[in-house]
């Protein structure tokens, strides 16, 4: 059976964390339409344990910041003990959040604000996926990409 022309290939392997049903299902939707392969965890505990999981192979962690039980940096450094080499994508609908600001814009890690656009969010998903393993999503410009 032959592609599309614009059928994508990607088969990368996203692991999505967020504490909202919808998000889930509508980030799920919008990855799946576009080859990858995604897991979902509505908490942290679950998600540690995809992670630990060797035969999943994931490739990039995508995180919701604020999340109850443990926020998504604390979730982050988590599955990066484990995994060192996982790549991280934060995201959240408080940017103007003191503990986002400092602990997620201000140091340059990739980031996402909600509420979002398909496209957006899968160029900003490519380039994490592009960085060097162990590199969040690059530089501080990339952080605050699509901020005003």
């Amino acid at each position: 059976m032959k592609k599309a022309k614009n059928s994508r290939d990607y088969r990368e392997t996203i692991l999505v964390v967020d504490d909202e049903p919808s998000v889930l299902v509508l980030i799920r939707a919008i990855l799946v339409g576009e080859q990858y392969r995604v897991l979902v965890a509505n908490e942290a505990e679950t998600a540690i344990r995809l992670v630990e999981q060797e035969h999943w192979g994931i490739d990039l962690a995508l995180i919701d910041v604020c999340m109850p039980n443990m926020n998504g940096i604390e979730l982050a450094n988590r599955l990066l003990e484990s995994r060192p080499d996982l790549r991280i994508l934060f995201m959240s609908g408080f940017v103007d959040d003191e503990v986002i600001r400092v602990n997620v814009l201000d140091q340059g890690l990739g980031f996402m604000p909600k509420p979002f656009h398909a496209s957006g969010l899968l160029e900003r998903l490519r380039t994490a996926l592009e960085a060097p393993r162990g590199v969040p999503d690059g530089t501080p410009e990339s952080a605050s990409a699509g901020q005003p």
